[in-house]
């Protein structure tokens, strides 16, 4: 039988500084960059929650397009969150020009693939849980709506009674 410690804060702070650990890449002969090799959990949902307010801008606003699906978008933000080759701009068309250009780059697939497997499966993993969180929540308003309605004929049929 194996003994173990009782986890404590400190115990669990040493661990985290492995999301903080940087790893360098050699893209070619001439470019380096670094990645984050460990993604950590609050990053993976910051990034997440960052996507989807774009992807919404994008699909809400006039002259705002791209080709770019959300798949795309994913792509392009986990190498831009988990790597340092740029800080994310902060005017939505100033994003898109910047993904558009990663995404079509012989670099972008050299930095995604030296992610480890582990570490892409933690997005994919929190991506499956966001799209049944947004499911549940658009069958959530959907039996919203379809309550509302079911409350408002009840209530003109009442009324026509009295």
């Amino acid at each position: 039988m194996m003994t173990t410690q009782k986890l404590t804060l400190s115990h669990i702070k040493e661990d985290n500084k492995k999301y903080n650990e940087k790893q360098r890449i050699e893209l070619n002969d001439q470019y380096h960059t670094y990645i984050y090799p460990n993604f950590d959990s609050s990053r993976i949902m910051k990034m997440f929650k960052s996507l989807i307010r774009d992807f919404t801008d994008i699909k809400n606003k006039k002259g705002v397009k791209t080709e770019l699906s959300p798949g795309d978008l994913l792509y392009v933000y986990t190498i831009i969150e988990f790597s340092d080759i740029a800080e994310f701009p902060k005017k939505l068309t100033d994003k898109l020009k910047m993904f558009e250009e990663i995404a079509k780059s012989d670099f972008a697939s050299k930095i995604y693939e030296s992610f480890p497997k582990e570490s892409l499966q933690r997005i994919d993993k929190t991506a499956l849980n966001v799209a049944k969180i947004a499911q549940q929540s658009k069958e959530f308003v959907d039996s919203l709506e379809a309550n509302e309605d079911i409350l408002r004929k009840v209530e003109e049929l009442t009324q026509e009674d009295s």
